[in-house]
């Protein structure tokens, strides 16, 4: 009204005045009457120094705390009237973003680079290398005098014609080759960390790490090759994909030859594997007697001594200075073939030699009779029975095999693989017939699976004499129904 003369109502122009500070007076009433150019230095320090800042707001208000303006800003400009009217819109905006980016997993996609670790050594097996750490190079490159290519070369378009020109071009693309494979060999080495593997041996503070066999070693050797074409990790995944996939490989071949073998579950492998090492262990015991008698016999003039009892071994020393006993040579190649027919045999737990059903019963067709029953047989015959005997040798010998080999061939059957699973009768029809429990058992399990097969006795034919008698003990026992 008095700069411009307005006047309203019962306002008039010329009413008495006096001269005022506009910014000390206070805009908001009560809560520390707050000035106005107080409120304005609190709202410009906010939108400089931001929100939480609150003691360079405090320096900037110049004349209050910093509690002080805390409490004002909350309660004026958040939680007042102020807040209340300006808040509750900005809150209940929900901006929409979008990504726009398009995912790139081509060659040059950013995901498939990262960044190198750097050389884990110390400082004085950098000062060793004449490795900088901080420019990440070393004092001298790979092919070193690689520069002198191009250190004196320069284009004069006035005197180089375009043969001496493209010349010049081939020797820096040859450069520019150099320094990709100085480029290549910095990465593989910090990539491998071969530095620090270089220096592993010499620490005191080195980490003990799993051993890597004989096989192992080889066999990282020779993959080494291929370790410029991935990084470390994709290296080492390679590596352990390859190990993996020849364990599978063997464990494959062991439940072939388990399928092979008659077994379908995994319970049954561990009673398999230990009737196998149980009978490999028998077989190199039962070699290891076999080469030690064939020594002694020969210290003492015996060049073959007879299948007996474990106590004639200790009269042998008697027969040195008597008539020597000459064995049959059928009766040694009997026993080989005796010991090619087990079934347990261990090459017969390979896949090229499994026997089948049909080998099974042929072998068992062509068994002769055994040595224990000739031994016996001549006993019987009265005329040979009537002579008397014609040396000492012969009627000790005979003594021998008379009267402990049965006590010895009951000890050797309960050595057997699979005897626990025989009767005692079983076990002397075994013993009686030369046969191994397991031989046993395989002939007597064909002869119940053709009855079970809907073949009656009468129509089950024995194909040997070992045969007809599991036959006649089956009937006998009521296995096999007799009609």
């Amino acid at each position: 009204c008095f700069s411009a003369g307005a006047e309203i109502g019962q306002h008039k122009n010329d009413h008495a005045y006096k001269f005022m500070d506009s910014g000390t007076i206070s805009i908001f009433n009560g809560r520390g009457n707050w000035t106005a150019r107080e409120q304005l230095r609190l709202l410009d320090a906010i939108e400089q120094f931001g929100f939480g800042n609150w003691e360079d707001i405090s320096k900037h208000i110049e004349t209050r705390t910093s509690e002080e303006a805390k409490e004002e800003y909350i309660a004026r400009y958040l939680n007042g009237n102020i807040g209340k009217h300006t808040w509750p819109p900005t809150e209940s905006y929900v901006p929409n973003v979008t990504d726009q980016t398009k995912s790139d997993h081509g060659p040059l996609s950013p995901d498939l680079t990262y960044r190198l670790p750097p050389l884990d050594i110390t400082q004085e097996e950098a000062a060793q290398l004449g490795y900088m750490p901080q420019r990440d190079d070393f004092e001298r490159d790979y092919n070193h005098e690689a520069e002198s290519l191009v250190s004196s070369l320069f284009l004069d378009p006035d005197e180089d014609d375009n043969l001496d020109i493209a010349l010049k071009l081939a020797q820096v693309d040859m450069y520019t080759n150099h320094l990709r494979e100085r480029a290549r060999r910095k990465r593989v080495v910090r990539d491998y960390q071969l530095v620090s593997a270089f220096f592993a041996a010499s620490r005191k503070d080195k980490g003990r790490k799993r051993k890597r066999t004989k096989e192992e070693k080889e066999f990282r050797d020779r993959m080494r090759v291929f370790a410029q074409f991935y990084t470390a990790q994709e290296h080492e995944q390679f590596l352990a994909n390859l190990e993996r996939e020849r364990e599978l490989r063997l464990r494959l071949s062991e439940l072939y030859r388990y399928r092979e073998n008659g077994i379908t579950r995994h319970e049954e492998c561990a009673h398999f594997e230990q009737v196998l090492a149980q009978t490999q262990k028998q077989n190199d015991t039962a070699d290891h007697w076999t080469e030690k008698k064939s020594v002694k016999a020969r210290s003492t003039g015996i060049d073959e001594v007879a299948e007996g009892c474990f106590d004639c071994l200790l009269r042998i020393e008697e027969l040195s200075h008597q008539e020597v006993v000459q064995i049959p040579e059928e009766v040694i190649v009997g026993r080989e073939e005796e010991k090619s027919y087990s079934s347990i045999d261990r090459k017969y737990t390979i896949k090229q030699d499994l026997p089948s059903i049909s080998t099974i019963n042929q072998a068992s067709h062509n068994r002769t009779t055994t040595p224990a029953n000739q031994s016996v047989e001549p006993d019987s015959n009265p005329n040979t029975s009537s002579q008397p005997t014609s040396s000492p040798s012969s009627s000790q010998e005979k003594s021998c095999s008379g009267g402990a080999i049965p006590i010895q061939q009951e000890r050797d059957i309960e050595l057997e693989a699979a005897s626990h699973l025989l009767t005692k009768q079983e076990k002397s029809l075994c013993i009686q017939l030369d046969l191994k429990p397991t031989q046993y058992l395989t002939q007597k399990t064909l002869l119940l699976q053709e009855y079970l097969n809907g073949n009656r006795r009468s129509n089950i034919v024995p194909q040997s004499e070992p045969e007809s008698k599991i036959l006649h003990y089956l009937v006998t026992n009521g296995w096999i129904a007799a009609n």
